[in-house]
């Protein structure tokens, strides 16, 4: 593909995503990308990893993506209940760092459960007994520095609110 295509394709349509609609274009770029082993062919800069990720890394992630998934919303779940009003994003905000953080230096037991955990997810039954016990686990994951964190994080924030709401109404 040259700039010169390119530019006249530009000057058609106004959009340049439309020169995939070009059957010489796209036999070009399916060319291009069956001789390379990876997204972003030719550019190694923009690859974070340039090795071909493996199905064993891919289902990784994907597992990793997916507890996070669970301890985050039960931790949301968890200090929404407390109703922070104006802190409860920062308070989420500050509970997620924290809890990220925790879960990549889990102990053998907490790694198990979390395991544990991800398998029974994927499971159609009904019945989870370990997704169950989830917002007790992510509440004891957290230290009471952790929590004080947490909750100092929300005081910030109403505060930097309540600042804000009687800088505003100065100038009303």
């Amino acid at each position: 593909m040259n700039d010169e295509l390119l530019r006249k394709q530009f000057e058609q349509t106004g959009d340049l995503l439309d020169i995939l609609d070009n059957p010489t274009v796209l036999e070009e770029v399916v060319r291009l990308e069956s001789e390379f082993d990876e997204i972003g062919a030719g550019f190694p800069a923009y690859s974070k990893n340039p090795k071909p990720v493996t199905p064993a890394q891919s289902k990784a992630v994907m597992r990793k993506v997916r507890l996070q998934s669970m301890v985050l919303s039960d931790l949301a779940e968890l200090i929404q209940f407390v109703n922070l009003g104006a802190g409860t994003e920062a308070a989420i905000t500050e509970g997620r760092r924290r809890i990220r953080q925790h879960l990549t230096d889990l102990t053998g037991e907490q790694q198990a459960y979390f395991d544990a955990l991800v398998d029974e997810d994927q499971l159609q039954s009904p019945d989870k007994p370990l997704r169950a016990q989830l917002k007790s686990v992510v509440h004891s994951l957290l230290s009471a520095s952790d929590w004080n964190a947490i909750g100092q994080a929300a005081t910030d924030a109403i505060q930097n609110h309540w600042a804000d709401f009687i800088q505003g109404s100065k100038t009303a």
